[in-house]
């Protein structure tokens, strides 16, 4: 419930615009029954700890994932603002940290970098997993504006869900420049959610689909968020 509420408090702050936040994921094969391990070195280390800005979440992959990768550890953080305080942990406890969760890491995968560009707020306990579409907008700026309008068109639907579109600038996934984001209670959910909005709210659907222009999906997974540590 801690972790639920610091991630809801800090995203209360990177609303519709986030140009500023940038993120860094970070993916990896954990060791077969690791995650619990994975998850309490989180907490011990991290738990206490003050960032500059931002924090650390621990997500476990689920439909898509890239290369039998099972999780993602991902630093987000507000440009100029990255990493713990000053004095928030010593040389020697960073490294024992690292050590330990190596010991829990079967493989690592790769790591990729960008920014939000939109983002707007949702509750992490009702909408725990997320799908993300890595894609190549021709026209970002479009993207951006339609997304909003769309999501500020029909509040009921998009009520209590996390939704985003941002960059990515450092080792783009497969040639993917951005991504774009929802969150919903499960995989039903999910699903049940495209079905209500191309049945039930066709016209804006469509609208929404002809205003952002021409996308490249280039390739889309979901995940479960299990830490999100302030």
């Amino acid at each position: 419930m801690k972790n639920l509420l610091l991630v809801t408090l800090f995203f209360l702050s990177f609303t519709s615009y986030s140009q500023d936040l940038a993120f860094n994921a970070v993916y990896v094969k954990a060791e077969e029954n690791a995650q619990d391990n994975i998850a309490e070195l989180f907490d011990n280390f991290y738990g206490d700890k003050e960032f500059k800005s931002g924090g650390v979440a621990l997500e476990r992959l689920w439909l898509g994932r890239p290369d039998g990768m099972t999780h993602r550890v991902v630093f987000l953080w507000e440009l100029g603002k990255q990493g713990l305080a000053e004095g928030q942990a010593s040389e020697f406890e960073e490294s024992a940290f690292w050590g330990w969760l190596v010991n829990t890491i079967e493989k690592w995968g790769t790591s990729y970098a960008g920014r939000f560009i939109n983002w707007i707020e949702g509750d992490i306990e009702k909408n725990p997993y997320v799908q993300i579409w890595d894609i190549k907008p021709e026209n970002p700026q479009a993207f951006q504006k339609a997304q909003l309008e769309f999501v500020e068109s029909l509040p009921d639907v998009f009520k209590d869900r996390f939704v985003g579109f941002g960059t990515y600038d450092i080792n783009r996934p497969n040639g993917a420049t951005h991504w774009a984001l929802v969150s919903g209670a499960d995989l039903d959910d999910h699903l049940s959610f495209v079905n209500d909005l191309q049945k039930n709210h066709t016209k804006k659907f469509m609208k929404y689909m002809e205003d952002r222009g021409k996308v490249e999906l280039v390739h889309n997974f979901t995940f479960e968020n299990l830490r999100f540590i302030r």
